[in-house]
């Protein structure tokens, strides 16, 4: 027997079947009979089914409400306003989850290209920010405007120092294209399994801890880790989302309220983070290759004339 929330779906779906019949809309019945919930065990659905794919109508009709007046009794009584908070909730859960992935893959874009600037550019910008510095420290001549200019020059070199030196710590994984596909897939699957924003408060602490170790995972492009996680989750369900743990109306609503807010913060995160020169500049970029190259040759020729 269906559990009594899906019967109260079957029920439904079989009422809106029947009036389709009656108002001689056949070419209607197939697509719902595909999303009729049927369990193997239910006799009496597929009699029903089986009735429709032969054009018995009439039997159909008769064995429709013959089933709906056996069942409507043991349906337990819902509210129509919880039963839409749970389906705003099931909504907003997965427009926060992509729009956080969103967000994160802009994040990630700006650190990769970052990271390859540092590996093919850095020792070329770090000697010409140096060049540049210690000329300007000889060009000083007592007046505010080159003192000026010498603070600014050194602070440029002693930022890019330690930025460059900190991204050589930070290793990332070579990856093919394949690859590169299979961690984005697996990263977006685990991150519905696990967001923090759409898990029950009780395991809201948990989420954060495995939603952490899945970002820093997907940031080093650690498609191993990311496929040890996305396991890990799928094999059961660790986290339950907040429109299946939630029941009460005005808990509901409160979340609802939550989701909005979260989801709203991340978009206005998202649209601030592509709006950056940073993101500008690596939105025109067609090829990286062919950018990495041409601004390499670029810089050495301006090393070269700093060095002469």
């Amino acid at each position: 027997m269906q559990t009594e929330i899906n019967l109260g779906k079957v029920i439904k779906r079989l009422n809106l079947i029947k009036e389709l019949i009656l108002l001689e809309e056949f070419e209607e019945l197939p697509s719902h009979l595909a999303k009729l919930d049927v369990d193997e065990n239910d006799a009496a659905i597929k009699e029903i089914i089986k009735d429709i794919n032969s054009k018995f109508y009439s039997d159909v009709v008769r064995k429709i409400e013959t089933f709906i007046n056996q069942n409507q009794k043991v349906i337990l009584y819902q509210d129509a306003e919880v039963e839409a908070l749970k389906i705003e909730i099931k909504k907003l859960e997965i427009e926060v989850s992509s729009a956080s992935d969103e967000v994160i893959e802009t994040e990630k874009l700006i650190h990769d290209f970052s990271i390859r600037h540092s590996r093919e550019l850095g020792e070329i910008v770090s000697k010409i920010l140096n060049l540049r510095k210690t000329k300007l420290e000889h060009e000083q001549d007592g007046s505010k405007e080159k003192k000026k200019e010498y603070e600014e020059a050194k602070s440029d070199y002693e930022s890019y120092s330690k930025q460059y030196e900190e991204s050589k710590l930070n290793n990332q994984f070579e990856l093919t294209e394949e690859e590169k596909q299979e961690l984005k897939l697996k990263y977006r699957k685990a991150t519905k399994l696990c967001h923090p924003d759409v898990v029950t408060d009780e395991l809201k602490e948990h989420a954060e801890i495995v939603f952490r170790e899945l970002q820093e995972a997907y940031e080093k492009n650690d498609l191993k880790k990311v496929r040890e996680i996305l396991a890990m989750l799928e094999k059961g369900d660790m986290f339950i989302p907040k429109s299946e743990g939630i029941n009460e109306k005005v808990r509901l609503k409160a979340e609802v309220i939550k989701l909005r807010k979260k989801y709203a913060e991340l978009i206005a995160e998202l649209t601030k983070l592509r709006e950056s020169e940073t993101y500008q500049t690596i939105a025109s970029i067609i090829d990286w290759d062919e950018y990495f190259k041409e601004t390499k040759q670029r810089l050495s020729k301006e090393l070269n004339t700093l060095e002469g």
